[in-house]
């Protein structure tokens, strides 16, 4: 059974993380299962988006986690995991197949 306030904001942090991110997550499966709750909050921490962070509190409010200390070093290791990748160089194969001309549509123009 959903709680009605953590998934009320469940689907802030979701309308949030995927304006800010990209990233879709399942409103409904946040709300019940803590698992799937930590990891959301790892990813929406990691964005530093201070409206996310202030959502991601609340939630930890109502859903009421036990180890918010574990989530928060989640939360720093997937900063850093971020951080390494966003160094990487791309490739010229990389930039090739992220160019529109080889797509099969762009090949029939």
């Amino acid at each position: 059974m959903v709680n009605t306030e953590s998934f009320s904001i469940a689907t802030l942090i979701y309308a949030r993380l995927r304006r800010v991110s990209g990233r879709v997550i399942d409103a409904i499966y946040l709300s019940e299962n803590s698992d799937y709750a930590e990891h959301v909050i790892v990813l929406a921490e990691a964005t530093r988006d201070p409206e996310l962070l202030r959502l991601v509190e609340k939630f930890k409010d109502v859903f009421e986690f036990s180890s918010d200390s574990n989530i928060s070093q989640k939360a720093g290791l997937q900063l850093k995991n971020n951080d390494e990748l966003m160094k990487v160089e791309p490739t010229e194969d990389d930039i090739y197949r992220a160019q529109v001309s080889h797509h099969y549509i762009g090949a029939l123009r």
